[in-house]
């Protein structure tokens, strides 16, 4: 149920846009008090009954009995034994929180004409400024044969059982409706999370940072990004969309967990564990477009690879490959890749010294014996700048890499530009 409103001596409010949304809703919606009295009625059912609000609900449905015992809801002779007043009780007084009854029967006055009317509906209890009101949605409504209100809520059913969470936010960023995997991931009711802002159920820190995101697509009208929220990895996609002249926050987070590590696999390189040229295109690719954090980019080539293999064979040069990756990654390097057949790429945040980075891989590897063979790398050094494209980038590094080759290997040169 759409319900995200406040309800306040007798008047809804909450924006016209609610009021327009909820009269053009094809189901029947009813807001009763304690004493029965309905303080809200919407254009389905003041068609079918011609009431407005004011009025308990028996004399707004034009119960039969009422009108016929000259008196009100509540008071006639029938009224203990009706099932629409004993369901509501039984919310109203904290039995069920919410309850669906489906074709009860009672009878009405229409047009001076005794008639049958078959409801199904759901009740549901809300507290609003510490005063209890009852929230009835019809979704059945049948005079005699005829089915006036009809609404198997396919809509509703469909994002409910989809995987995906789906919400809509207002321009105060209240929620306005959440579907039911949303609802049970934060396990939070439905009911209580409509007409609510996430700060009446995150953490400070975690609603702020919602909280930034949402006012930036009510104010630029888009925004996609992927969060990891315990452990696993979602695709948030929010949109401000247009309603009767208000704003409204559509927003779908898909967990992308199972696709992302699939993805892993195609990006890492199978014999030494580090990323691969895909990884490195992808990486570079999104640092060139976010452009918030400043790198050096080395580029590591093993020195005469080709005369290991040939002379020892491709096993030896497997392992050296694999010690190389791993000598790389004790330093703290998280972005490396091997991009070429013995040729890596390493991504250092500028706050990092590169150069004596660098030069400590070197003196490691040389310092190393691989079945009793001495081996040796060459790197190149250049810091990344983002007004230059990514290949004019490389080139500079490999320019870099080819002035060690040119010092007799085993060195480092950094190009400062």
């Amino acid at each position: 149920m759409f319900f995200s409103f406040f309800i306040s001596e007798g008047v809804v409010k909450g924006g016209e846009m609610y009021k327009n949304f909820l009269d053009n809703h094809r189901n029947g919606i009813l807001i009763l008090d304690k004493d029965f009295k309905v303080h809200y009625s919407n254009k389905a059912l003041r068609k079918i009954f011609k009431k407005d609000s004011q009025e308990r609900c028996g004399e707004f449905l034009e119960c039969f009995y009422q009108n016929t015992e000259k008196q009100r809801c509540l008071e006639t002779s029938r009224c203990s034994g009706c099932d629409i007043r004993r369901n509501i009780k039984k919310v109203l007084v904290g039995e069920l929180e919410q309850i669906y009854i489906e074709n009860v029967m009672y009878e009405a006055l229409l047009l001076e004409e005794k008639k049958e009317v078959y409801l199904s509906m759901e009740i549901k209890r809300l507290i609003e400024e510490n005063k209890i009101f009852i929230a009835i949605e019809f979704l059945k409504v049948k005079v005699n044969e005829e089915m006036v209100i009809s609404d198997k809520r396919v809509m509703h059913d469909m994002l409910d059982n989809m995987g995906d969470f789906i919400f809509y936010k207002d321009s105060d960023l209240r929620y306005v409706y959440a579907n039911k995997s949303f609802c049970d991931f934060i396990g939070i009711k439905k009911i209580n999370l409509i007409g609510k802002k996430d700060s009446d159920f995150f953490p400070e820190q975690m609603s702020k940072n919602w909280e930034k995101t949402d006012k930036y697509v009510l104010e630029k009208g888009s925004y996609m990004e992927e969060e990891k929220i315990n452990g696993r990895y979602y695709k948030v996609s929010k949109e401000k969309i247009r309603i009767d002249k208000e704003d409204i926050l559509a927003c779908v987070v898909k967990d992308i967990t199972d696709e992302k590590n699939e993805m892993k696999k195609v990006y890492v390189d199978k014999l030494t564990g580090v990323g691969n040229r895909y990884g490195y295109d992808e990486e570079i690719r999104k640092l060139f477009q976010k452009k918030d954090k400043n790198y050096d980019l080395a580029l590591l080539d093993l020195d005469y690879l080709r005369d290991l293999n040939n002379n020892y064979g491709h096993s030896l040069g497997d392992k050296v490959l694999k010690y190389v990756a791993k000598t790389i990654k004790k330093e703290g390097i998280s972005k490396v890749y091997r991009i070429g057949g013995d040729e890596f790429a390493i991504l250092i945040e500028d706050d990092k010294d590169s150069l004596e980075i660098c030069k400590k891989i070197n003196d490691k590897i040389k310092e190393s014996l691989i079945d009793n063979k001495k081996i040796s790398t060459s790197i190149g050094v250049v810091n990344l700048k983002y007004s230059e494209s990514i290949l004019a980038n490389f080139n500079y590094a490999d320019t870099a890499l080819y002035e060690s080759k040119k010092k007799g290997r085993g060195t480092v040169t950094k190009v400062k530009r």
